[in-house]
């Protein structure tokens, strides 16, 4: 039979074996903490640090994966620099959703002058020379358009955001070159499964663009800024952002 004193010994010992399991475990964890730390300081600049490909892992479905190696595709596929000159013209004003600012009105919120006269300038454009453009992107070649353009600023907010783009209706907006086949005006807005209608996210990315095809290129669609006064996208916009 043992005694008193080699059973405290046995016990000291197996206190001592799990303290050092504990011990080693501590250690591997904060190792891998360090480890990934550095590798987030290594990889700032990058677009995908090694955090964020854990979260998305652990977030993306197979439709958010799907969006996002198209998104690499059309990245991967965009040259560094573009050959194509965009001419400078007088830019005109985003749309406004009057009627979310006539509510406001309405419930005597507090409004900026300078907002006011802004909604003024819009009610009092005329959009009846318009014209509905037959020819123009699907929402999935204005997303690549957008991407091609602002490459990584623009790719990194729908995959964060695990969204994609939509496209509202177009016009027909006059050519800005010889070059030029197509140009067209219509709203985007971005739309993720979870949230809806995200609008632009934040900038870069705008809510307005005009789309345009070249005679050298008629089956890719390129971004440019909007040349034209447009109304608001209330079909594209019916849920509020």
């Amino acid at each position: 039979m043992k005694s008193p004193l080699q059973n405290s010994e046995k016990s000291i010992k197996k206190k001592s074996a799990v303290g050092k399991i504990f011990k080693v475990i501590g250690f591997l964890f904060l190792v891998a903490i360090l480890g990934l730390g550095i590798a987030e300081y290594v990889y700032r600049n990058e677009k995908e640090t090694p955090l964020y490909k854990i979260q998305q892992y652990v977030t993306y479905s197979k439709e958010d994966w799907t969006n996002y190696e198209n998104n690499k595709r059309i990245l991967a596929s965009t040259p560094v620099e573009s050959n194509i000159t965009e001419v400078a013209t007088a830019a005109p004003e985003s749309p406004i959703d009057t009627l979310m600012w006539e509510n406001a009105i309405k419930n005597k919120d507090y409004i900026p002058d300078e907002v006011l006269a802004e909604i003024k300038r819009y009610k009092a454009r005329d959009f009846s020379k318009l014209i509905l453009a037959e020819n123009k992107p699907t929402s999935e070649e204005a997303q690549n358009a957008i991407i091609a353009h602002y490459k990584n600023e623009v790719t990194k907010l729908l995959d964060e955001y695990k969204a994609h783009i939509q496209i509202g209706t177009a016009y027909n907006a006059p050519l800005q070159s010889q070059d030029e086949l197509v140009r067209v005006t219509a709203m985007v807005s971005a739309f993720n499964k979870e949230r809806g209608n995200l609008g632009n996210i934040q900038m870069p990315l705008d809510v307005i663009y005009d789309f345009v095809q070249y005679k050298s290129e008629p089956n890719v669609w390129y971004v440019s800024d909007f040349s034209q006064n447009i109304p608001y996208d209330y079909k594209l916009n019916k849920d509020p952002w």
